[in-house]
């Protein structure tokens, strides 16, 4: 009973105050702030690294700095084509969104078009194999020193 007794000032003195407690304890926006193994200083900048920000298959996602080489970059065994269009800025430093299972970064921006880097990833895939060395068969070489040796022999009797 005695709430329904409070006159109209009462109520409004206390909601003035519940307000001006409120207000004095207003609180601090939280920051985002990159983790450490995924901030760029200047040395990297300068080398082409960028912040990549990995969505795996399992829905987590990884940072990592990695180098832009032709367009491209290699996460673990995958190769990623990148466009201008597709870095982001975060604090004056290039981020990309990565999904691990797609060719190209995810950019909200552009519709879905998945094809425009294959030429890209295919160029550094190729100027990445490793090339083996052709090796010379035993037939080969058993068969110079012979024609060696047969040279050595003639010139040493003369004939």
């Amino acid at each position: 009973m005695e709430e329904a007794n409070k006159s109209i000032k009462d109520e409004l003195r206390e909601l003035k105050e519940v307000i001006s407690e409120k207000s004095s304890k207003k609180k601090e926006k939280k920051v985002f702030n990159l983790p450490f193994k995924a901030r760029l200083n200047n040395s990297r900048l300068r080398k082409g690294y960028t912040t990549v920000i990995v969505i795996n298959d399992n829905m987590a996602i990884d940072f990592r700095k990695e180098p832009i080489i032709d367009g491209t970059i290699k996460l673990d065994d995958t190769y990623h084509a990148i466009e201008e269009y597709d870095i982001f800025n975060y604090k004056g430093k290039p981020l990309i969104f990565q999904p691990k299972c797609k060719l190209n970064p995810y950019n909200p921006l552009q519709g879905e078009r998945e094809t425009y880097g294959q030429k890209y990833i295919m160029s550094r895939m190729e100027g990445e194999r490793i090339i083996s060395k052709k090796q010379i068969g035993w037939g080969l070489s058993i068969g110079v020193l012979i024609i060696i040796g047969v040279i050595v022999y003639a010139l040493w009797t003369g004939g």
